[in-house]
């Protein structure tokens, strides 16, 4: 039996690639969901009733920015760069707990 090596490249090549978006949300990383609206799942951005601390807003700001470099940043790093904006997610996070404990006097 004869083994089309060209087809047989061109098949391995497709399905890699249909592959990646897998691989991506298997790392847990979804590329479908807008960096604005995976913010304010963390961190009240857009919220106008809610009173913020001035140097945390600034932090929360300074964070959300980074993570649009990451977001937009190509490659995977070896899946560091969804830890990242992960620890980011954590760290906004934290910073609304922060907040509200202000906010109630705690």
């Amino acid at each position: 039996m004869k083994i089309n090596w060209k087809n047989t490249l061109v098949a391995a090549s497709l399905t890699a690639v249909a592959a990646v978006p897998f691989i991506a949300k298997a790392d847990g990383f979804n590329f479908n969901v807008a960096v604005g609206d995976d913010n304010e799942a963390h961190y009240h951005f857009r919220d106008q009733a809610v009173r913020h601390n001035p140097e945390m807003w600034k932090a929360a700001q300074s964070l959300a920015h980074a993570k649009t470099h990451l977001w937009n940043s190509r490659g995977d790093f070896g899946g560091h760069r969804a830890n990242a904006v992960q620890d980011i997610n954590l760290a906004l996070d934290e910073i609304s707990l922060a907040e509200n404990n202000w906010r109630t006097g705690r």
